[in-house]
């Protein structure tokens, strides 16, 4: 009776021993699940993306003004030009006839050894020359010559685009009708392009198209980004990505999206104090999707929590909350 009585005395100290092991256990368990994230001062940016092409803000084809022969060509592709400026000289086809014919009779002549006749051979060439002066192919705007396409001695006509002159290089890209009215004339942007990855360009949107055009079902805008700068390596036709700064706070207070809890139109956080989690109201303002701006209700220093599983089995059960939990009362009102 007296070893039974011994073994029971045993028993029960070993399962008390055992409950007390596990209580602690599930109170440190507890505590591992709250995971706070102090209030920091940080910035909050939001971009929306899109890719295009560098072009020509204003492009200028240049034309031959008659149909005949180039004579001379003045500038290259790369060349700043202004109005007036001359491009090439043009020799009309009435031209070209006479000098052709002059040139024509003077060989004949010379082969012959004919002096008389090369006297007179001469003086046609002259007359010739004269008679018809070359046609001077000028420019009508400033800017920079980003295509030649003609050469001394190539025959042209009044259809032939002998230049290509851009007045300065903007990047062209577009916006999906979603983003759309995010975009405003002035905004900055950044510009970066395929060809030079590590060069980063400041922008703002000079032009926004009124109609809409559908590209793979969906509705895009055209828009007009002008460099601060036109940097000497850009080209038109190279891929321009361009990111648009929708939102840009600096130096303001934050904490991660995943601290802010909602109940019935108010926003709040639980903030640690004293070991202890307190809700507390606060406003918000930006966000970035994974930071969000607080605008009143916390400092810095404050340490929030971000995840709290017990808290959240709690809240999802129907059984009855501890009073820190409660929203509504004097504790909500804000810092004390």
């Amino acid at each position: 009776m007296k070893k039974v009585l011994i073994g029971i005395i045993i028993l029960v100290i070993v399962v008390a021993g055992f409950f007390i092991i596990r209580k602690k256990l599930a109170g440190k368990s507890k505590q591992e699940q709250i995971v706070t994230a102090d209030v920091t001062r940080g910035n909050i940016e939001v971009k929306v993306t899109s890719t295009g092409t560098v072009q020509p803000y204003t492009r200028v084809e240049v034309n031959s003004p008659v149909s005949g022969r180039i004579d001379r060509v003045l500038v290259n592709e790369g060349n700043v030009v202004k109005p007036g400026d001359i491009l090439a000289w043009i020799s009309s086809e009435d031209r070209i006839a006479l000098l052709d014919a002059a040139r024509s009779n003077l060989d004949a002549a010379q082969r012959k050894a004919d002096s008389t006749a090369i006297k007179d051979a001469l003086a046609s060439q002259v007359i010739a020359d004269n008679a018809y002066k070359p046609v001077p192919l000028t420019n009508s705007i400033s800017g920079q010559v980003i295509a030649r396409s003609c050469e001394p001695g190539q025959n042209v006509t009044t259809q032939t685009v002998l230049f290509v002159i851009s007045d300065r290089l903007v990047a062209s890209v577009q916006v999906d009708e979603a983003d759309i009215g995010k975009i405003f004339l002035g905004q900055e942007a950044e510009i970066t392009l395929d060809a030079f990855p590590n060069e980063n360009i400041q922008g703002k949107v000079t032009k926004i198209a009124h109609e809409g055009s559908l590209v793979s079902d969906v509705v895009v805008y055209n828009i007009m980004v002008e460099p601060l700068h036109v940097p000497s390596y850009w080209s038109s036709g190279m891929t321009a990505n361009v990111s648009f700064v929708i939102v840009n706070q600096q130096n303001v207070l934050t904490v991660p999206s995943t601290a802010i809890k909602e109940r019935n139109g108010n926003k709040f956080v639980l903030v640690m104090v004293n070991n202890h989690s307190e809700p507390r109201h606060i406003t918000t303002g930006a966000t970035d999707g994974k930071t969000i701006e607080i605008t009143d209700g916390l400092a810095e220093g404050d340490k929030v929590v971000v995840s709290n599983t017990q808290s959240q089995q709690n809240h999802n059960s129907s059984s009855t909350s501890t009073p820190r939990m409660r929203l509504g009362g004097p504790m909500m009102g804000g810092r004390r």
